[in-house]
């Protein structure tokens, strides 16, 4: 008899789990996800400065990025009960499993569709978030690490006259390296984008399209947009009801073998207490594979692996834009890159003609790190890496960029 397997999610984990477990002999495996379409977050900071590139973002096809032989159910998970092992979706559906993989991400406004939303929805909630942008005068954002540096400089690679604040709680980019955070500190001096230093009471914990203040030290701050960039945390809150489960911050509690330390049924990717310093696609990788290995041998009664950590000389990510394409900066920490990458690059400062090869061309252009001797840093890579953003989605889902789709409700 088979072996019923439910993975919750919908991204590059719960799919790429999902391709491994369905090979499995006598194992059937269930994909819960939470709208019917497939988004993709690495591009969506240009996709709010830019919302006609929506499409390019989109997999709007379920029958295009579906794992073959694996089954589909589109809804938003409520409840599990580990007792019954089964999963209750917000239609009241009930889903029994034996072993459950939870690799739902995390929630950020505006990055990440809402779970449920119709993917009209979702396009009609970008366009109003872009349409408010372009008439603002003043925005906003919250958020002093990756994705709301990348997001004021897209917003300012579109608009050279806004005025563009950035919210820091502490400091910028503050898991860097100091040599990064002072280069960044001066990129966003150079291109007048305003760094704010404190914490604000009043902030808004939402997105804001209207008007408003807000107050940071001795500051008041107006705004015509407010645009919260940072984690709202992990999206488990079905997992709640469940005792020793979650942590206090929504992390699956788990052990080495990223099996939930409170019930043996249950996996975790990328949404753990386990800290691997960030969360990147070399890490991911490598979880979904351990996840997937785990899953079968508790199927089949069989010793479980411990996890390694993909990529661990990894402790920063390794590209950071303010900007994408012409206008913007980027810069390449070679420290960060596996040792064949940084010989092959010169430990990036090659250039073109010496960097990179022919064969590297189709995806990042003659002259990622610029010319010979160069630094990989500024305008040079983000003009030649910016495209990346997208054309990365192909390698993980199909069917990007088709505008047609099936007609979609809200679940």
């Amino acid at each position: 008899m088979s072996k019923k397997v439910v993975i919750i999610g919908g991204g590059v984990s719960s799919k790429n789990a999902a391709e491994l477990l369905v090979k499995a002999k006598d194992v059937q495996v269930t994909m819960i996800q939470g709208t019917k379409f497939v988004e993709w977050p690495l591009a969506m900071t240009v996709v709010l400065a830019h919302p006609e590139k929506h499409d390019q973002a989109i997999s709007p096809n379920p029958a295009a990025f579906q794992v073959p032989k694996v089954e589909y159910k589109y809804g938003v998970a409520t409840e599990v009960d580990a007792s019954a092992k089964t999963v209750t979706l917000r239609d009241r559906e009930v889903v029994p499993y034996d072993a459950l993989v939870v690799a739902t991400g995390f929630s950020m406004p505006l990055i990440y569709p809402d779970p449920g939303v119709s993917l009209q929805e979702r396009k009609d909630e970008v366009r109003q978030a872009a349409e408010a942008m372009k008439r603002a005068g003043t925005i906003v954002i919250s958020g002093g690490g990756v994705v709301g540096l990348e997001l004021a400089g897209d917003l300012r690679v579109a608009y050279p006259d806004k005025r563009i604040m950035l919210l820091c709680r502490d400091q910028l980019l503050a898991q860097f390296p100091v040599a990064t955070r002072e280069k960044a500190k001066a990129a966003c001096e150079a291109r007048k984008i305003e760094l704010v230093y404190g914490v604000s009471e009043d902030a808004p914990s939402c997105v804001r399209l209207e008007p408003g203040e807000l107050h940071v030290a001795d500051h008041t701050v107006s705004y015509d947009v407010f645009l919260p960039m940072y984690s709202k945390g992990p999206n488990t809150g079905f997992l709640t009801g469940m005792p020793k489960v979650l942590d206090g911050k929504g992390n699956v509690m788990v052990n080495k073998h990223l099996q939930s330390q409170a019930c043996p049924e249950i996996f975790a990717i990328g949404v753990h207490n386990i800290d691997e310093g960030f969360i990147s696609m070399a890490k991911l990788d490598a979880q979904w594979k351990t996840v997937a290995a785990n899953v079968k041998a508790l199927l089949q009664g069989k010793a479980l692996a411990p996890h390694k950590e993909g990529a661990p000389f990894m402790k920063v990510p390794p590209l950071i834009f303010i900007g994408h394409g012409k206008g913007g900066w980027a810069a390449l920490d070679f420290a960060q890159m596996p040792p064949p990458v940084k010989c092959c690059c010169c430990c990036g400062l090659g250039g073109f003609p010496c960097c990179p090869p022919p064969c590297c061309y189709p995806l990042c252009g003659p002259c990622p790190c610029g010319y010979c001797c160069c630094k990989p840093e500024g305008e040079g890579p983000a003009k030649s890496l910016g495209p990346v953003a997208f054309k990365s989605m192909g390698f993980h889902f199909k069917g990007a960029g088709e505008v047609k789709a099936p007609e979609q409700q809200s679940m």
